[in-house]
């Protein structure tokens, strides 16, 4: 059986300076902090957005000997590090992952089990812990900001969609709902993961083709997280914020789905601590994201 998720905590990043990785957060994001984490080897910090319940983490190796100083210093870092998942059961949670034949890392407490990310978090490291969502501030500073509504999805790249996305609902319980057709593009294939009972979605993308931009980021980095996609609330208003914040925005899209309009772009990770961010907003919900996608084969709502 999937391990029963209640909720979605936070998505954390892992970084050099948390002091400077909370000022772009608080600045150019417009998050909130919200409150602070420490356990061995890691000081981190928490950040509310939007009406969002999922929060933005950031943590810091305190230690040579951290694991997060082996993340930094590898090809996934500085980057999206772990993702907190609430669960009911740390019991149970932990005899689903040994039905799954996944064992939880040596840095697992009673209170949190940790899944590493080469052992079965395939690229992102998992953590599962019985302990309450802090308490979001409802604080915001008067600067200018991209005025984040909420996180539609974290992007994994992998070698196969499909893969990774059977191994997600094995352990997750997660469900297809979206996928581009295997002729949309010439570089690349994805789909769109449905987390029971969460508002975030999960993405996979694929490398199709011999030069794959994909492909090249998996040869640099391994599976990993390649991008998070972020809703805004005002499209031109957010790109005053970057300018403001002097942060070149790329690949700008203004399109529409089924007479509704949308428009996207990308921040690079230089200017957001290491994070690849996509930025969109949307006219009706939903439009954005099925744009170039059908849903999978067989698929019931």
């Amino acid at each position: 059986m999937p391990i029963e998720i209640t909720q979605i905590h936070r998505i954390a990043m892992g970084v050099e300076d948390i002091d400077r990785q909370a000022e772009i957060f608080e600045g150019l994001f417009g998050f909130r902090r919200s409150g602070s984490w420490e356990r061995p080897g890691e000081r981190g910090l928490l950040f509310a957005f939007g009406e969002s319940p999922i929060q933005w983490g950031v943590v810091q190796p305190t230690s040579d000997e951290s694991p997060l100083r082996a993340f930094l210093d590898g090809p996934r870092g500085p980057g999206v590090h772990h993702v907190a998942f609430g669960v009911a059961d740390s019991e149970a949670t932990r005899r689903g992952l040994q039905e799954l034949g996944i064992r939880p890392s040596t840095r697992s407490t009673d209170d949190e089990l940790i899944v590493s990310a080469d052992g079965a978090g395939e690229g992102v490291e998992m953590r599962f812990t019985t302990q309450p969502a802090p308490t979001a501030s409802t604080q915001s500073g008067g600067e200018p900001s991209i005025g984040i509504v909420r996180l539609d999805h974290v992007c994994t790249a992998y070698p196969d969609r499909d893969d990774l996305s059977k191994h997600y609902a094995r352990m997750l319980g997660t469900k297809q709902v979206w996928r581009t057709p295997d002729d949309a593009w010439p570089d690349f294939g994805d789909c769109i993961l449905e987390i029971p009972g969460q508002q975030m979605h999960w993405e996979i993308i694929q490398p199709v083709g011999d030069d794959s931009f994909i492909s090249s980021f998996l040869d640099r980095r391994g599976p990993s997280v390649h991008h998070v996609a972020v809703e805004d609330a005002d499209f031109d208003a957010a790109k005053r914020a970057c300018a403001f914040y002097e942060v070149p925005t790329f690949d700008e899209h203004d399109d529409s789905t089924d007479g509704a309009r949308w428009r996207d772009l990308f921040i690079h990770p230089k200017f957001t601590g290491g994070l690849l961010t996509q930025l969109f907003w949307e006219e009706q919900p939903g439009v954005w994201e099925r744009s170039d996608k059908v849903r999978p084969e067989g698929y019931a709502g």
